[in-house]
């Protein structure tokens, strides 16, 4: 895969997660459900020990996969469900459906006679955690947010992300001397990473420019741009460190020159809980359907 094949798949993929996005909250959520599923997909594929029949391993995925996406669909669903109310006590519901696929995955394994229950057990809860809950943080942002501008403030965290990470690579392969984790990724370096911070940071006050009717601040965007570069890395980091523990070089071959989908939003599902937790210590109270 040449260096122009890599970048035209980029910009035809980011092409079409900006149009998506840009049409409205309510498309935003769905399209990261459907997103969450496809990197919990990948995710299991890769991490659940192959213990038993094709049924079982198959069943065990699938049950997996719905325990993980269980969240971000009952984000949407409360959502939904305060505009059409179509059932209320959907709220009330989400606990109880939650013990309940908890508790499938323990008998699962038990009927299933695995060699390995509690492996995956903790492989299926971990998919819940890494992938599971910052997507419903980012479907829940995207709906909750004054003005109907959850969407594009959504768009503005992926831009930010992508400029560090288009900073850290180029620029980090000009002046990057000093490695950050050589055990895990060789070629990322502090120099680079902050290289990156400044770009996103400097995208961060463009969406604050452009975007005016996110209520919120120069200085708030600037370090949204900093947390982006730099909790965008270490997430970068995070799924280096689970693909080498592997001994594979991609979650999947989906994206050509790409990658799977879990390589592409690895930076965004680490970053989203920092970008959480900086607007709540910001005095901006976005949660509403949760």
């Amino acid at each position: 895969m040449s260096f122009k094949q890599r970048v035209s798949t980029g910009l035809i993929f980011a092409g079409i997660m900006t149009g998506v996005i840009l049409i409205s909250p309510l498309a935003c959520a769905i399209l990261f459900v459907l997103i969450t599923g496809l990197c919990l997909y990948e995710f299991t594929g890769l991490i659940l020990i192959q213990d038993g029949s094709p049924m079982i391993n198959q069943s065990r995925r699938t049950l997996s996969i719905t325990i993980g996406i269980s969240l971000p669909v009952a984000v949407l669903f409360n959502y939904l469900n305060g505009f059409y109310n179509w059932v209320d006590t959907t709220r009330d519901l989400a606990i109880p459906v939650a013990l309940l696929l908890s508790s499938g995955l323990f008998l699962f394994e038990l009927f299933a006679k695995s060699k390995n229950p509690f492996s995956n057990i903790g492989f299926s809860f971990l998919g819940l955690f890494y992938i599971g809950l910052p997507f419903s943080l980012i479907i829940e942002l995207s709906l909750a947010l004054p003005n109907q501008t959850g969407n594009l403030f959504i768009l503005c965290i992926l831009f930010m992300i992508w400029a560090g990470d288009t900073g850290a690579y180029i620029l980090g392969s000009k002046i990057g001397r000093t490695k950050m984790f050589p055990r895990i990724s060789p070629k990322k370096t502090w120099e680079g990473t902050c290289s990156g911070a400044l770009l996103a940071s400097s995208v961060g006050a463009g969406c604050n420019w452009i975007f005016t009717s996110i209520e919120l601040e120069l200085g708030q965007w600037i370090i949204l741009g900093i947390i982006c570069a730099v909790f965008g890395v270490l997430g970068d980091l995070v799924e280096s460190m689970l693909k080498r523990s592997l001994g594979i070089k991609d979650s999947a071959n989906t994206l050509p020159g790409h990658g799977g989908f879990l390589d592409r939003f690895d930076s965004l599902i680490f970053v989203m809980p920092f970008i959480a937790l900086a607007l709540l210590l910001g005095g901006f109270n976005y949660s509403k359907f949760i």
